[in-house]
């Protein structure tokens, strides 16, 4: 009998964390899955530590290959699937023991093609709430999911807090090679859903590391993170400009400056001598196309919004002054600080 879900799990430098995780999973009072263990190349124990619960479970299934990354690793797993739904948990988490029963049910009750739910984040230890969903109804509509979406406050761009119809991933996979992939993905998902279920209690334990792929910036984690909120945001607006409404664009406008700002201001401190002008025209071309919803939206800063103006009308002026006020400002706050 094939399994009702799969659920992928990559696997990469984690065997302080991997049992956890996979005894949460084997765990679960939904019984009917598989359990995709890719093994990413990983240079520790965990190919050792994966195949001895494939050993002891017949419902985990191993998948050993070269290293590739996050992406490529939940791609191989999607691949392999057979079950008729996907989940995602990342290696160094873990989760309640009824969050499949849980997301299951949502998403057969409301006939839906995603179900999602709340998560704690856990950071030393201690466990914070991210989201709920309260005043919210128990199912969302296509265009009310994706508003929600757009905004990334209750319903996250996250792979592992949700459940979804296999069917979804017939023309979508995580981009190989980038950070913060969710963003890029997940809208692709949900474009395709006609409900949204909701579970509103975490079920989700995710846990901050400092050695993790978002613990630290660099130059390509700030062009990724940039690149794929844009693309999240003009693909939404170029198909649900006038059916979502002006509140949440002046929300997503808000994240989506935020990055390229973050971006703009990374390539005049940190001078390499590279060219990065592709870079500096799609953010240009964002503020450009977008200036009257960022200027207009509340959710947006004064400080951003004249960043965003001078930007768009000189980036000379705009340079300048970063290098004669903003900066300095910064490095004396930061010093101050230290």
């Amino acid at each position: 009998m094939k399994p009702e879900i799969s659920i992928i799990v990559p696997v990469y430098n984690v065997e302080n964390y991997i049992h956890k995780c996979v005894d949460s999973i084997l765990a679960q009072s939904f019984e009917n899955f598989e359990l995709i263990l890719v093994d990413d190349g990983s240079p520790d124990n965990c190919p050792a530590i994966c195949d001895s619960y494939a050993a002891m479970d017949a419902r985990v299934k191993v998948i050993h290959k070269p290293n590739g990354g996050l992406s490529d690793a939940r791609n191989w797993g999607i691949n392999a699937a057979e079950g008729q739904y996907i989940g995602f948990v990342d290696s160094d988490d873990w989760i309640a023991e009824d969050m499949y029963e849980s997301l299951y049910n949502s998403l057969i009750l409301h006939e839906a093609d995603i179900a999602v739910c709340c998560h704690y984040w856990v950071v030393d230890g201690e466990l914070s709430r991210i989201n709920n969903f309260d005043g919210y109804p128990s199912v969302l509509g296509h265009v009310e999911g994706l508003s929600e979406l757009l905004t990334d406050v209750r319903i996250k761009n996250l792979a592992w807090d949700k459940l979804y119809k296999k069917e979804l991933f017939r023309s979508v996979h995580y981009p190989v090679g980038a950070y913060y992939e969710d963003t890029p993905t997940t809208y692709k998902l949900f474009m395709q859903a006609s409900k949204v279920a909701l579970v509103n209690m975490p079920k989700y334990y995710y846990i901050s590391r400092k050695e993790s792929i978002t613990g630290s910036k660099n130059l390509k984690k700030l062009q990724d993170k940039f690149a794929g909120a844009y693309e999240k945001y003009d693909k939404i607006r170029s198909q649900y400009r006038d059916k979502i409404d002006a509140n949440a664009w002046g929300w997503a406008a808000n994240i989506v400056i935020n990055e390229a700002m973050e971006l703009y201001n990374f390539l005049l401190r940190e001078k390499d001598g590279l060219d990065h002008s592709q870079d500096v025209d799609k953010i240009k071309q964002f503020l450009r196309e977008n200036l009257s919803v960022i200027m207009g939206a509340k959710q947006v800063g004064l400080k951003l919004k004249m960043a965003a103006l001078i930007l768009s009308t000189s980036e000379a002026f705009y340079s300048l002054l970063y290098s004669t006020l903003i900066f300095p400002f910064r490095k004396e706050k930061n010093q101050s600080l230290m």
